[in-house]
């Protein structure tokens, strides 16, 4: 795994850095508690890519790095491309954010039906979304 997506992991115990764009009440820590829950899930199983790219936009965007959330950038970071690379010829980005908004959906649809937490990836954008789920959204 690249050390810039390994760095971005989880905050140390007791950090809670200032992240804009999170739910109020919602913690970096419970973003990151999400993720592990979509990680762990059958869905997600052997999808290391797919895992990689999650883990990589939201760390990027806990960070306060969203505005750099390009093909080009995510082509370089997650899957290793070149930086000259030509994401008009190697779609690899767009086709693989296409199978993790579906994993998402799925993932949202059955085990993490329940979840508070939602995230979204919203289509022609890589920046994530977060959403906190009312008791009644939970309850369907």
């Amino acid at each position: 795994m690249n050390e810039d997506l390994t760095s971005a992991q989880e905050p140390n115990e007791g950090e809670s850095p200032e992240v804009h764009g999170l739910p109020e009440g919602v913690t970096s820590a419970d973003i990151w508690n999400a993720v592990e829950s979509i990680r762990r899930s059958p869905g997600m199983s052997g999808c290391n890519r797919l895992t990689q790219l999650l883990d990589f936009v939201v760390a990027s965007t806990l960070r306060g790095e969203a505005t750099h959330l390009k093909e080009t950038t995510i082509g370089v970071y997650v899957f290793g491309r070149s930086p000259d690379y030509d994401p008009k010829v190697d779609t690899i980005v767009r086709s693989q954010a296409w199978r993790l908004r579906a994993k998402l959906r799925k993932y949202y649809e059955s085990e993490g039906a329940n979840a508070p937490i939602v995230i979204e990836i919203p289509i022609g954008h890589y920046i994530p979304v977060f959403h906190v789920r009312t008791a009644l959204e939970t309850c369907r």
